[in-house]
């Protein structure tokens, strides 16, 4: 069984070299490592550096975000398994050989467990933890996507790839489109947590607004180009998260006792609890901050699309 390894990039200068150690380090020969890149900085050029080590460097004609990066490094992947990985995500040497096990088994996808790498950040630290929580709370079966996600490609082409071909290309919440697409073709599923993957999170304030506000702008999107849902309605329900967020603020207590609960999952315990307040609060802004951008964004490409129409 040959695997394909697919890391889209845009602008990785500063991960992509850790993750390509890591990734020619593996001890499984029978892979492929396809970097589909579409950077304004130095990250093409470090990849070409791995191309003696069988990194191959694509870059799209059209750019369609990370979507189009996927479906590209999909239908070119001479691989039977595809893994799919961001540019911050650490392979341990014998990752390969662990999930090949369960697809051996009749498995067509593969869950593991993402663990954050630099748990002294603050920020990062908070997303680990969180991340812990919610997957407690919901029970790990209702999983549909992990970093270091793998399936079969057959699987992955039968279900639509990820969407593409819209106005303003998706850039958060595809993954999850996707993994529930999976899900909805009856595919056998394996979530197996003894298998880890580490990856790098935001570290400084810049950073992890950056990446929550990114993930804030996801919401609209989907809901406009997938739900179909109106302008109008996508500002309403992005006011009522606001006013939802205000209400937990203004009756602390809920909001309170989670972060507590947090907390009590991280090696520091009670020390953390005001820093994940404070992390939870810009966490918060960034989504609302992300969400309202998004729509304006729409707007002003549908404004701009319909001039070309006419």
């Amino acid at each position: 069984m040959k695997f394909s390894i697919i890391i889209p990039t845009f602008n990785e200068e500063n991960d992509i070299s850790a993750t390509l150690d890591c990734l020619i380090k593996l001890n499984f020969k029978d892979k492929e490592i396809l970097v589909i890149d579409d950077s304004t900085d130095s990250t093409p050029d470090i990849v070409k550096t791995y191309s003696s080590f069988g990194v191959k460097l694509i870059i799209p004609f059209k750019s369609e975000g990370r979507c189009g990066a996927r479906n590209i490094g999909i239908t070119q992947a001479l691989g039977e398994v595809i893994v799919i990985l961001n540019a911050d995500v650490h392979l341990e040497i014998d990752f390969l050989d662990r999930i090949l096990v369960h697809y051996q088994n009749g498995y067509d996808y593969v869950l593991v467990r993402s663990e954050v790498l630099n748990l002294n950040d603050l920020f990062a630290r908070y997303i680990e933890f969180k991340g812990r929580f919610d997957y407690d709370k919901a029970g790990i079966n209702s999983l549909e996507w992990t970093e270091g996600f793998s399936c079969k490609k057959e699987v992955a082409i039968n279900c639509g790839l990820f969407p593409v071909g819209f106005l303003i290309p998706i850039c958060a919440g595809e993954d999850a489109l996707f993994g529930k697409a999976i899900k909805s073709s009856c595919a056998k599923k394996m979530v197996d947590f003894n298998i880890k993957v580490k990856h790098v999170s935001p570290a400084s304030l810049t950073e992890y607004w950056n990446i929550r506000s990114g993930r804030g702008r996801g919401s609209p999107q989907i809901k406009r180009f997938i739900q179909k849902w109106s302008i109008t309605i996508i500002f309403v329900w992005s006011f009522l998260r606001i006013v939802k967020t205000s209400i937990e603020i203004i009756f602390v207590l809920p909001v309170v006792l989670k972060i507590w609960r947090i907390s009590l999952l991280s090696p520091r315990g009670f020390k953390d609890f005001l820093p994940f307040c404070y992390a939870w609060f810009i966490e918060q802004m960034a989504f609302h901050f992300g969400e309202f951008k998004s729509i304006f964004e729409i707007i002003k490409a549908e404004k701009k699309s319909n001039k070309k129409s006419f």
